[in-house]
């Protein structure tokens, strides 16, 4: 963040988006707290001490930015997923709380619920997660405009919401 800082002299959007993807899949009975902490450390703990190591220069900067990246699996309870979806609906609620308290600084919370094609199902003929429109979403075609347009003055009144690029897998139900 400091280099950042250094060679632009601000920042004015996070988009938070790392995740460990090896120790997603547990069911409930056999979670482990160890594999749950794992989900927690890379997921909505990291997220938080960015946004927090942050959050000063979006505020100095008058209209930041933050865009986390949740997803769907958490909000349907997706089978097998156990820690995986308790981790990213963690994010959820760090994002609508973080977006209440942050509001008066104008700095807007966002999460993005994709459901994307990132390790090649298509390649592998993986049916798409119960999607309305049959397929898997493109990282640029469908997923990169809802993260630019949460990024850009357009959604300056948006705050503490989960957008869905999603294909119609969960329709309403991410509110």
């Amino acid at each position: 963040m400091d280099k950042v800082v250094a060679k632009y002299g601000r920042i004015d959007i996070l988009v938070n988006n790392a995740f460990d993807g090896s120790a997603v899949l547990s069911s409930v009975i056999d979670l482990s707290v160890e594999q749950l902490q794992r989900n927690f450390d890379t997921g909505p703990i990291a997220y938080l001490r960015f946004m927090q190591a942050c959050y000063p220069h979006l505020r100095e900067g008058g209209e930041g930015r933050i865009i986390n990246f949740g997803s769907m699996a958490g909000t349907i309870g997706l089978a097998g997923y156990g820690p995986y979806n308790m981790a990213k609906e963690a994010v959820r609620a760090l994002t609508r709380t973080a977006a209440r308290e942050w509001g008066a600084d104008k700095i807007t919370v966002n999460n993005v619920l994709p459901v994307a094609d990132t390790w090649g199902a298509a390649e592998k003929e993986v049916p798409p997660p119960m999607s309305a429109l049959a397929r898997f979403g493109s990282p640029e075609d469908d997923i990169a405009p809802v993260v630019l347009f949460l990024a850009s003055k357009d959604s300056q009144f948006i705050t503490g919401y989960s957008l869905t690029p999603d294909g119609g897998a969960i329709i309403d139900s991410a509110r």
